[in-house]
């Protein structure tokens, strides 16, 4: 499986993390090959299994992988351990019931992460409280208030020395938008390059992240567009897969 990590959440020796591709799992055609969308048209079959060996990479059960039903909203879901069972992965229906676009978690062996397809993951940790957190943010959620209501609520519980890394998205090179959507962005992250009009949303989302308190911040500068071992809504079209990227706090020994 090709994962890739980073060096800023490495450094931390409580957390597992990993920024998945698309290679390597059970799905074909459009999804080839390691979807872990449920309710894209895929075989759902195929998606739990390869969402069971993305769960095999940091020695947990498939249930311990918690995934949202991605609404691109502004909605940040915290799991403890009066709440945990409510989210552990119980099959098809079960997985789309708890909607939103943040999860954060200090529960060992939980396994938060987001699906992405050119937008961008996001993933958090804060050493000295030992929370972890996950955002799915595209430009909705750029221009939204998922980052900062995320940064809110671990600061509320505590969480003072923030450090993220965003994983590969669509980069501003190929992130062309219409006047659709032109106006709901914000003008500061938008440049014209031989008559397209382009949107830097890596750039957004770091500098949302720093003003908001987050320091330290890496980005791994892979675009899913250009790059096929990743999914891209924008280069495949709305049948394509959407890959992984997730973060726990190990379980002790």
């Amino acid at each position: 499986m090709n994962v890739l990590t980073s060096d800023l959440l490495s450094g931390i020796d409580f957390v597992a993390h990993g920024f998945f591709d698309r290679t390597d799992g059970e799905s074909s055609e459009t999804y080839e090959s390691l979807n872990v969308g449920i309710a894209r048209g895929d075989d759902e079959e195929k998606v739990i299994n390869n969402r069971k060996k993305i769960a095999e990479y940091f020695e947990i059960s498939v249930e311990n992988l918690v995934i949202l039903n991605q609404k691109h909203s502004d909605t940040v879901h915290i799991i403890n351990a009066d709440n945990k069972a409510a989210y552990l992965f119980g099959g098809v229906a079960e997985a789309l019931k708890n909607e939103g676009d943040a999860l954060i978690t200090k529960e060992p062996g939980v396994l938060i992460g987001v699906n992405t397809a050119d937008c961008a993951p996001i993933l958090l940790c804060d050493k000295g409280a030992g929370y972890v957190a996950a955002i799915h943010a595209g430009w909705r959620g750029s221009n939204g208030q998922i980052i900062e209501n995320t940064i809110a609520e671990m600061k509320s519980l505590g969480c003072k020395t923030i450090v993220a890394s965003i994983g590969p998205c669509l980069q501003r090179i190929h992130f062309e938008i219409k006047d659709d959507i032109d106006f709901q962005i914000d003008r500061q992250y938008v440049s014209y390059d031989e008559g397209r009009t382009l949107f830097d949303m890596q750039l957004q989302i770091l500098e949302k992240l720093m003003k908001n308190g987050v320091k330290t911040v890496s980005k791994m500068n892979v675009d899913t567009y250009s790059n096929t071992n990743y999914f891209s809504k924008r280069r495949i079209g709305e049948k394509t897969g959407v890959q992984f990227s997730g973060i726990m706090i190990k379980e002790k020994k």
